[in-house]
């Protein structure tokens, strides 16, 4: 084993190393030494890079190398003898000189300059890939975060790009204090159960995730508040605010019930002449006109599937044999109630007050009676059931 000098770095190294310890470049069977000037360098290389001597046909340097090779002077040459002319005497052939040892190579600093900028630049470049790469990365990430609304992606990017440049970082960290501020408005409006709330939320924040549950809320504080009134205004202000309202078809269906509850002016006019008439042909003993107030079939009184005679044995009994005059006068006191019994047809349930004045042939039993009536009239306008309980007073 040899020492060596490293063709690439000039370390000192052993000729049997595999690689050099300093530069890392392979030595055991890949270096040569020049038997011209006795230069080390790589068998790959054509021409020995000092003296230029071809590199082929030199043997790969097996074998360990000497660190100094011995110059062996050639053997003198013995003189040569000639055969001497008569009378002239032998002449002395003097050998030549031994060849001058080659100077040893300097050490050659150009490959190590050139290895090193390849390195910085090839360091250089990577160092610039991996800073873009990164950034990219970063503003990537960034993008992400600004579009997002989930507050643990937000503090994700704060956590893994401490060093993102600083207005990122206050921008995520401002929108960031957005979410969490539009979260608590939207819990507080929420629990509140209250429709202004909910409609400033909206009003605050138009692109929420929450849009949808907030509008089934308000539609389900709108129809409780319908259902409390019960009218059919309150339904058609429900059904105006909600066209496509949970409760809708109810809300319409109510609507129409109540609307059909309401006695309109022209049922109101019918029951005060059904009545009127009623009392009136009582009050002149006309049994015809009595008969044409009231149904085929009726209940009078306490008996039902009554008949038109049965009503005018009702007025007979009420003129008794002493009664000379009776007058019934009706205050107009009619509470009405409607319901539907048909498709589009009603009939109407009538409580009111009647006072009676009656006339005896004995002056000393004139008098007047009050009484509560409790009547039906029917689609057709006419009476299909009349009671009456008299008023002690």
């Amino acid at each position: 084993m040899a020492i060596i000098k490293c063709p690439e770095c000039g370390h000192q190294i052993s000729d049997k190393a595999p690689t050099c310890p300093s530069c890392g470049v392979e030595i055991a069977g890949k270096v040569i030494r020049c038997p011209e000037c006795g230069e080390i360098y790589f068998k790959e290389e054509d021409l020995c890079p000092h003296c230029h001597r071809p590199t082929r046909g030199q043997t790969i340097m097996n074998t360990p190398v000497q660190q100094e090779e011995e110059t062996v002077a050639p053997p003198p040459i013995a003189p040569v003898m000639t055969e001497a002319k008569a009378n002239v005497p032998a002449t002395k052939v003097t050998p030549p000189a031994p060849p001058t040892p080659p100077k040893p190579k300097k050490k050659s600093k150009a490959a190590i300059i050139v290895s090193f900028v390849i390195a910085l630049l090839i360091f250089g470049t990577c160092y610039y890939m991996y800073n873009q790469a990164q950034e990219n990365r970063e503003n990537e990430e960034f993008n992400i975060a600004m579009r997002s609304t989930e507050p643990l992606i937000l503090q994700g990017y704060l956590d893994t790009f401490k060093d993102a440049p600083q207005e990122h970082r206050d921008s995520i960290e401002a929108h960031l204090k957005a979410l969490k501020q539009a979260d608590l408005d939207w819990t507080n409006a929420l629990t509140s159960n209250s429709k202004a709330l909910l409609m400033e939320y909206l009003n605050k924040y138009p692109s929420t995730i929450h849009r949808q549950l907030a509008m089934h809320k308000i539609d389900s504080i709108d129809w409780v508040q319908s259902n409390n009134i019960n009218t059919p205004e309150s339904y058609q202000s429900y059904m105006t605010d909600h066209p496509d309202g949970d409760h809708y078809d109810e809300a319409e269906e109510l609507m129409k019930k109540l609307k059909a509850q309401d006695v309109t002016p022209e049922e109101k006019t019918l029951v005060s002449n059904v009545f009127h008439n009623f009392f009136v042909a009582i009050n002149e003993k006309d049994e015809t006109a009595l008969q044409n107030t009231v149904a085929e079939e009726m209940t009078l009184l306490n008996k039902e599937n009554a008949t038109k005679g049965d009503i005018v044995d009702l007025m007979d009994k009420l003129y008794k044999e002493d009664v000379v005059k009776m007058i019934w006068r009706l205050p107009g006191n009619y509470d009405i109630k409607k319901r539907e019994v048909g498709n589009d047809r009603y009939e109407l349930n009538v409580s009111f007050s009647a006072n009676q004045d009656v006339e005896y042939t004995d002056a000393a039993k004139n008098g007047s009676n009050k009484y509560k009536i409790n009547a039906t009239v029917n689609p057709d306008g006419k009476i299909s059931v009349f009671k009456m309980i008299k008023i002690v007073e």
